[in-house]
């Protein structure tokens, strides 16, 4: 049992353009993506994320309204039946592959497991989450979710692949990126708050695909989930590009951090990141916060890790 976070990359799409790459062995199933051309999935009148996202919280609502739309729309299930996503190897995405080879877990998704992936606000990115989410389940809709933001109710999540558009995830601009990890540190509280979660169930980072530059702040998520100390071990993994068929994850370090001593520190700032005083004795301090002024500030990732261990702007203190 374990619920795996999985940091979603291009490589599935890279994937689906060029199946025989990958199903040499398969050359009908080749021929099936090749006419079908998953990857240039657009229902009617998507056009952007904003878009596609809002025609996937409604296709999700409820496995009936799968691909049920009136405008004729792409039928998601006719599509995902014909490509047949249960034929698929873990190589068709350095993620699965990760997965794969990762302790504790494995591909396709167990159902006992959970999978939250997480997906940058483009058209690609929720798009390679939501073909990695079906190949993991096999091609079966009715274990895929849908949250259209982190902080979306999560609902039942045991044995389901749960897609997580991240609006700011996108390396646009600082201020969507900084709504981006707060979003991130949300979404890591609400599993933990769940009611999902068993004891002593592992938390497991897959962070092979995705922007590297979330990386160092999806580490730092890990290390906030293992700080809070909740009873679940968390690890983290990723497998390079360039690692052979039998190559084993890279287990990346994990700090621990004083969960008191963060809670502190992260107190006394207001709704805009910001405090006058200098938090004391100032051990995050180049690391969640800047000082500048003599004005303290929260980084993008002190607004993760604010929201992941539920301090409130209002709070004083520090």
């Amino acid at each position: 049992m374990a619920i795996n976070l999985i940091s979603v990359g291009l490589s599935v799409m890279g994937s689906l353009r060029d199946p025989g790459r990958w199903l040499a062995d398969q050359p009908g199933l080749v021929d099936v993506i090749t006419r079908e051309r998953p990857h240039e999935l657009r229902p009617g009148g998507v056009g952007g994320s904003v878009e596609l996202s809002a025609w996937l919280s409604a296709a999700f609502a409820s496995p009936a309204q799968l691909g049920d739309d009136p405008a004729g729309a792409t039928d998601l299930a006719a599509v995902v039946e014909t490509v047949q996503p249960g034929r698929w190897p873990s190589i068709v995405s350095g993620e699965l592959k990760t997965l794969a080879r990762m302790p504790g877990t494995g591909y396709p998704l167990a159902r006992a497991d959970t999978a939250v992936l997480v997906c940058s606000d483009t058209t690609g990115g929720l798009l390679a989450g939501l073909w990695n989410a079906v190949a993991l389940t096999g091609g079966d809709l009715s274990r895929v979710g849908y949250l259209a933001r982190p902080d979306a109710p999560l609902g039942p999540v045991r044995g389901r692949a749960l897609v997580v558009r991240v609006p700011g995830l996108d390396a646009g601009e600082e201020d969507g990126f900084r709504r981006a990890m707060g979003g991130l540190g949300t979404l890591g509280r609400n599993l933990l708050q769940s009611g999902e979660l068993r004891q002593a169930e592992p938390i497991l980072f897959c962070l092979t695909g995705g922007y590297k530059a979330t990386m160092p702040y999806l580490i730092g998520l890990a290390e906030g989930l293992r700080s809070l100390d909740a009873g679940h071990p968390v690890d983290a993994f990723v497998t390079h590009e360039t690692a052979g068929q039998q190559a084993l994850p890279i287990r990346l370090p994990l700090r621990r951090l004083v969960a008191s001593q963060v809670e502190q520190e992260l107190s006394g700032f207001n709704a805009s990141g910001e405090r006058a005083a200098v938090p004391r004795p100032a051990l995050l301090n180049g690391y969640a916060y800047d000082l500048a002024d003599g004005r303290c500030t929260l980084t993008a990732f002190g607004e993760g890790l604010r929201a992941l261990f539920g301090v409130s702007p209002e709070r004083a203190g520090g």
